[in-house]
């Protein structure tokens, strides 16, 4: 059964479909748009009944346009694309009888190619300069031989380690899959990382003179332990006790003795 059976789309009133009726393919445009037309014919204009299709015989394919456009070919590579669009469509209306007539595009065309015509002195520096392009490249034959020469052993080099070649681009995909992973997994530990990097900074900026001193202080202190160690990868120091200070209930100090001796050296005096 044909697609344009009447009862295939919703009914249109402003639509009569009679025994005359004849049903069209029409190109809407030059990229392959196409649309159904419906034109009066020859014959009775007796309505058509929803069950009943345009015959064959009533309808037309679409143009062929290979073969419409084919012709203008030359023609259309020495222009450019909205005048290729404007011509064709052109040519297609005049083709299909939409208004257009074969004088029109005819006169379109001379248009076309009159502004070709007065550029003709562009055209010849264009063929002039590529006569002096394709001399130069005439006059360096043997530098062009080597590169073809150094080309064709590099081809050849390559061939006969495709095997390394083919494996190396194995393990970079690999390799790329594994760095993709490793980035999948790091995601969220690096924004959690992120977050609490803010509120250190909080911190930090909250208690901000103390953090000065600190790091007024520790070059002094560094330079005190390193006098400590001067006699070798040891402190000479003898510890009597050492007590470490932590913030108790309600913010006070709590004292936990870690070691004490009381005796010889350390004994009171």
């Amino acid at each position: 059964m044909p697609p344009w059976q009447s009862s295939s789309s919703p009914p249109n009133p402003g639509v009569l479909l009679t025994e005359a009726t004849k049903a069209q393919i029409r190109w809407a445009n030059p990229i392959g748009d196409r649309y159904m037309a419906l034109l009066d014919g020859p014959g009775s204009a007796k309505r058509l009944t929803t069950d009943v299709a345009i015959p064959v015989a009533r309808t037309e394919p679409a143009l062929d346009l290979d073969t419409l456009l084919g012709g203008f070919r030359p023609l259309f590579r020495a222009l450019d694309p909205e005048q290729v669009n404007t011509l064709s469509s052109a040519l297609i209306q005049a083709f299909q009888g939409e208004g257009v007539t074969i004088g029109s595009f005819l006169r379109q065309a001379s248009l076309v190619t009159n502004t070709l015509a007065d550029r003709d002195e562009l055209i010849g520096q264009v063929i002039g300069n590529l006569n002096a392009v394709l001399d130069t490249f005439g006059g360096r034959t043997d530098q062009f031989g080597k590169a073809v020469d150094s080309l064709s052993q590099l081809v050849a080099a390559l061939e006969a380690r495709k095997t390394d070649v083919t494996n190396a681009v194995a393990y970079t995909n690999a390799a790329s899959a594994t760095v993709a992973d490793l980035l999948t997994q790091a995601r969220q530990p690096f924004k959690e990382a992120v977050a609490q990097s803010d509120r250190v900074t909080s911190l930090v900026l909250a208690d901000h003179e103390y953090f000065d001193d600190l790091l007024n202080t520790l070059p002094d202190a560094y330079k005190k332990l390193a006098r400590l160690g001067s006699r070798g990868d040891f402190i000479p120091e003898y510890l009597c006790s050492l007590s470490l200070k932590v913030n108790g209930k309600g913010g006070q100090p709590v004292y936990v003795k870690i070691a004490e001796q009381t005796t010889g050296r350390c004994a009171p005096k």
